[in-house]
């Protein structure tokens, strides 16, 4: 029953205001009102229109986290969100992978493994992260990319399947 309420509440407070737009205020605002529904949430949490979450229960959110307009965020598996990630627009995290029954996925139960973003990790917009990987500390995934495996610390990955763009030593702070 807490788990519906708190995605009811979730879905109710971004539909409500959504029409507000994005500014900095009311991104604070939405994320004051739902702190409550996911099962950690640090300070200053903003969050941005057309955002869904399945699953706030089995979610954790760092300080000083950022979610873009229009992510899709499936927690069913868990998702853990360090403290200064940011999401770009349209960023989907989706912790179940469907599995195959007699030749077809349409009736398959789901195979769910958590998602960790580490500490200052970002997402470009349309990123794509699957079940069971670990995004290190400081990493960056490039738009677009489909990250099916775990990006090391301070590493900007890219394509898809996401890879290596550039190692540690690159990074300019």
């Amino acid at each position: 029953m807490a788990r519906l309420l708190a995605y009811t509440w979730f879905t109710l407070v971004v539909s409500l205001t959504g029409f507000l737009g994005d500014t900095t205020p009311i991104l604070k605002l939405r994320g004051v009102l739902v702190r409550w529904c996911f099962r950690r949430s640090g300070r200053n949490l903003q969050i941005a229109s057309g955002v869904r979450i399945c699953f706030t229960t089995r979610m954790s959110v760092g300080k000083d986290v950022y979610i873009a307009p229009g992510c899709w965020i499936q927690a069913a598996g868990g998702v853990e969100l360090g403290d200064q990630v940011m999401l770009g627009p349209y960023t989907v995290l989706a912790t179940n992978n469907h599995t195959r029954v007699d030749g077809s996925y349409r009736f398959g139960g789901g195979a769910a493994a958590p998602i960790v973003l580490g500490r200052g990790s970002w997402t470009g917009a349309h990123v794509v992260i699957t079940a069971g990987v670990r995004v290190g500390d400081g990493a960056a995934i490039a738009a677009g990319a489909v990250v099916t495996g775990d990006v090391p610390d301070g590493v900007v990955v890219g394509g898809v399947p996401a890879r290596p763009i550039s190692a540690p030593a690159d990074i300019r702070a």
